[in-house]
């Protein structure tokens, strides 16, 4: 019976923990300083905004929006989560230069330091 106990004990606390899916972006250089995380469909815009709510992107699906003004221009690194694309953009409203991957970078390089205005994580399921 004491076996059966450790065995179960072993196999609960071995199990690796479930990550979400996700896309963080991060103040500093390999991911330091303050970070935001993003889960499926969330945008946030770097400008000022009334609300948090549900908007439709023209192609029939809905996304968080999130206005964040504290964040514009001061992104330097992301991490994205297996499955997940984030798409950044140099100003508000997609404007501007746009990166869109699925790696995480510990440095987005000197054209894309604090540039970003907007960005958006998907993860299609």
């Amino acid at each position: 019976m004491l076996t059966c106990a450790v065995l179960f004990t072993v196999a609960v606390f071995s199990t690796p923990a479930i990550t979400e899916a996700s896309c963080t972006i991060f103040e500093h250089r390999d991911y330091g300083g303050a970070k935001f995380t993003l889960n499926d469909n969330d945008r946030i815009i770097m400008a000022q905004g009334e609300s948090i709510g549900m908007t439709t992107n023209g192609h029939g699906g809905g996304y968080t929006i999130r206005y964040r003004p504290a964040w514009n221009d001061v992104v330097s690194s992301f991490s994205v989560t297996e499955g997940c694309t984030i798409t950044l953009w140099e100003h508000i409203n997609e404007g501007g230069a746009r990166w869109r991957t699925y790696k995480s970078y510990r440095y987005v390089g000197d054209a894309w330091n604090d540039e970003v205005s907007e960005v958006l994580c998907t993860c299609p399921g």
